[in-house]
């Protein structure tokens, strides 16, 4: 019997099969961005925003936080080792033009002016909180701090927020929020967990920090509408944006985004957000 034909069928077939593997190897490898293919991926941050980045003691070589997990499990699918570049927060969006860095991850906020000069992914959503201690089981809305003090972190826009909810008060009748301001969040914090202030109002990615540090001492009263969505931030160009949208979506399909929220005490909605 002559096995010459199926020989070469046999061949024929392991050919195929390796072109296959290998197209799909090198569209593997060459489905991340340039600046990425050299096996490091420069990342700049301002490394002073917990639970999002921070350095857990003073002193410390590594940055801890929840971005730096997410810009570390983009990098390994990448086939790439994130090196983060600390730096003043201001200067963070102009080292992508001295390509001090491949890109920007430091809970910086996407907005139409940036985005016309770089390219972004929003990819997680920030909401303003009222946080009371944890043995409030009184306050379900803002309104409910009526003849109440609320300390407030000076010179923020909570302020405002205060003064609008005064406003609403006094046409319902009610007695005004007595705001007393401080110069620091942590003394803030310190008002309430002594009990010379009812609340305050702060964004849930600092209240969640706050939680995590002193569990069981804080809660999260009221969340309100207004939101601010972080995004990742890299020089304009549209394939490198597409991939960074992609290693996105592939963490927040495999669940390990949802674990990494989790992981830092952050809402476990805090990253269903448009990638667009």
């Amino acid at each position: 019997m002559n096995n010459q034909p199926r020989k070469l069928a046999g061949l024929l077939c392991g050919t195929v099969i390796a072109l296959a593997l290998g197209s799909q190897a090198s569209a593997a490898a060459s489905d991340k961005p340039e600046f990425a293919s050299g096996g490091t991926l420069k990342v700049c941050t301002a490394g002073d925003f917990p639970p999002m980045q921070y350095y857990k003691n003073p002193g410390d070589a590594e940055l801890i936080g929840f971005e730096v997990d997410v810009v570390n499990a983009i990098a390994k699918q990448w086939g790439a080792k994130a090196e983060f570049v600390v730096g003043d927060f201001k200067g963070l969006l102009p080292s992508l033009d001295s390509q001090r860095c491949d890109l920007v991850a430091s809970g910086i906020m996407i907005t139409p002016a940036r985005l016309e000069k770089y390219d972004g992914v929003p990819y997680f959503g920030s909401h303003v909180v009222l946080l009371v201690p944890s043995t409030d089981e009184e306050t379900k809305t803002p309104e409910d701090m009526s003849g109440k003090l609320m300390a407030i972190e000076a010179g923020t826009t909570y302020e405002k927020t205060v003064a609008d909810l005064n406003a609403t008060l006094a046409s319902a009748g009610k007695d005004p929020v007595d705001m007393q301001t401080y110069p620091s969040a942590s003394g803030v914090i310190e008002q309430i967990l002594v009990g010379r202030a009812a609340s305050t109002i702060t964004q849930d990615t600092t209240a969640a920090f706050r939680m995590m540090q002193m569990p069981d001492r804080l809660k999260i009263a009221y969340t309100y509408d207004e939101s601010e969505t972080y995004g990742i931030y890299m020089r304009k160009n549209p394939e490198d944006r597409r991939m960074a949208k992609e290693a996105i979506e592939a963490l927040q399909q495999s669940g390990e985004m949802k674990a990494l929220l989790a992981k830092w005490s952050l809402p476990a909605t805090s990253t269903d957000v448009a990638h667009d």
